[in-house]
């Protein structure tokens, strides 16, 4: 692909995260997406084929997020200080977070559509399951935290920080010994 082509795309990918988290993704028209973007909705259209193409390369965009998060965390050796920084961003960014709950609530209604989410998904668990050490503590963290984090955006001063740590605490460690 053209370095231009790429330009445009992650123009295009940047301005439907902002105009998706800020309306939704049913109110996010790809007239509003491709204006924020500084295109033609041709422009849109000859990179995106559908706004269904648009919409997982933002969510794409998110996975890419989560997973550089995370390695931020992994990377400073304290599994519980990277899962606590992964789960309290959710709301430092909430950004990211509409986009994962407009997705999830779009992708789920649509059984070709939810196939690819649950993949994608899928990877998010994988990751987390690596800084973790356990599937199951991956899944629990990942659920917990986005549920949280739908209590925390309804009402920031019903979920304190220390329930984030709390819950990561709860996680298994990861035997790094062998």
């Amino acid at each position: 692909m053209s370095e231009r082509r790429e330009t445009t795309k992650r123009k295009l990918v940047k301005a439907a995260i902002e105009v998706i988290a800020r309306d939704g993704f049913h109110a996010a028209s790809v007239d509003a997406i491709a204006r924020r973007a500084g295109f033609s909705i041709g422009a849109l259209y000859s990179n995106f084929g559908a706004k269904d193409d648009l919409f997982f390369a933002v969510f794409d965009e998110h996975v890419a997020w989560f997973e550089e998060r995370l390695a931020e965390g992994a990377a400073k050796d304290d599994r519980q200080a990277a899962v606590v920084e992964w789960m309290t961003l959710l709301d430092r960014q909430p950004q990211q977070f509409f986009v994962f709950v407009e997705f999830w609530a779009y992708a789920v209604r649509k059984p070709k559509l939810r196939a690819r989410l649950a993949e994608r998904l899928a990877t998010m668990r994988a990751r987390l399951a690596e800084v973790v050490g356990d599937d199951t503590a991956a899944l629990v963290s990942l659920a917990a935290a986005r549920g949280l984090a739908m209590e925390r955006l309804a009402d920031p001063d019903a979920v304190p920080d220390e329930v984030f740590t709390a819950l990561a605490a709860a996680a298994p460690a990861h035997d790094t010994s062998g």
